[in-house]
């Protein structure tokens, strides 16, 4: 299987936010198929973009999609659909 590119994952992680809601970054890392410290080097700069939300909680975390980063995730689905039209993904 091929490695995922940086877009992808970032994908992956906003569409896992955006169908099953918060979650912790412990599920989100299960769920979006990825270690959990390479999660967090992404959580870090979609955060810092407004992206999403992290929430402590405690002694835990929750990780939520906002606004912001559903149309970003609209934005990437339509350039990832464009680019495989296109035959260049």
């Amino acid at each position: 299987m091929a490695r995922r590119s940086r877009v992808e994952i970032i994908i992956d992680v906003l569409e896992a936010l955006q169908a099953e809601g918060p979650m912790t970054p412990t599920r989100l890392a299960t769920v979006a198929n990825m270690p959990y410290d390479r999660l967090q080097t992404v959580l870090e700069p979609l955060e810092a973009k407004g992206l999403i939300r992290v929430k402590d909680m405690g002694r835990s975390k929750q990780v939520e999609i906002t606004r912001e980063g559903v149309r970003a995730l609209n934005d990437l689905k339509r350039v990832r659909r464009l680019l495989n039209d296109l035959g260049f993904a």
